[in-house]
């Protein structure tokens, strides 16, 4: 581009090797004028180009963000890009396990209530399908947070260490008040009356504030009531809360060298 005193008065004709003849161009500018001597066609493509890899670059770090808050919410590597259509039922029941956690998470996007008590044998799909409502809620912009029951504890026990960056208030509070909190691994922990009363407090702080909560375990319902007590279970049952059974074998493959689909844990 060069700035000329005169316009000609018949523009000059160019040749483009990829597009053919084209005019110059010319922007009058304060008196003088701009020509424009590039290849309009050439111009416009290399800004289609620009905005496809700006668009590209957008959508990696819109995926990439996504991504840390998944791992920073607590669902592991694993089932970081899981999603309900990864889960395959194995039978009637377990579709309908299904049913139950996307209709939850659905109403959950939307404001609503409710609670979920997971039991069953280990790799039949429980922390996979917590982890895909975690993942659809956090694409809703909701504050989730998945974590074993026994790490719960230990972060409980951190707060008693001198210099510790948090108080046993203010950690109760705080997983008293995210839109959603999953509890995994129900019945490993060390299973203790002060463990027992701090899980109380937790769960009945989101009772009390009306948010909903998941729990997992490999126990029976029974085994959960004495692993967590009978009163923390009460609260999980009001307001509709379900207790969904997950039977059957474990679905988890043995590593073979060859990848055979989404393992479930």
């Amino acid at each position: 581009m060069n700035f000329v005193s005169n316009m000609p008065e018949q523009a000059e004709q160019l040749q483009c090797a990829k597009h053919g003849t084209y005019e110059t161009r010319y922007t009058q500018m304060m008196g003088r004028y701009l020509m424009n001597d590039q290849c309009p066609k050439c111009v416009a493509d290399a800004n289609a180009a620009a905005r496809l890899q700006e668009q590209a670059e957008q959508k990696r770090q819109s995926a990439e963000l996504l991504r840390r808050q998944r791992l920073d919410a607590g669902v592991s590597l694993r089932n970081c890009a899981v999603k309900f259509e990864d889960y395959f039922p194995a039978d009637k029941d377990q579709a309908a396990n299904l049913k139950v956690v996307q209709d939850f998470t659905a109403n959950i996007a939307e404001g609503g209530r409710g609670n979920i008590v997971m039991c069953g044998g280990v790799g039949t799909g429980k922390t996979m399908l917590a982890c895909a409502a975690v993942n659809a809620l956090l694409s809703k912009g909701k504050r989730c947070r998945i974590i074993k029951l026994i790490d719960l504890i230990r972060e409980l026990k951190d707060t008693w260490r001198r210099g510790a960056e948090t108080n046993e208030i203010k950690l109760i509070k705080h997983y008293s008040n995210i839109d959603l909190l999953v509890l995994d691994e129900v019945g490993l922990q060390f299973d203790s009356d002060t463990e027992k009363l701090f899980i109380f407090d937790v769960i009945d702080g989101r009772y009390q504030n009306m948010l909903p909560t998941i729990l997992i375990s490999n126990l029976d319902i029974t085994g959960v009531k004495q692993a967590i007590g009978e009163r923390v279970v009460d609260r999980l049952r009001e307001d509709g809360g379900k207790v969904l059974a997950f039977r059957g074998d474990s679905q988890r493959k043995p590593f073979d060298g060859v990848s055979s689909g989404v393992v479930v844990s």
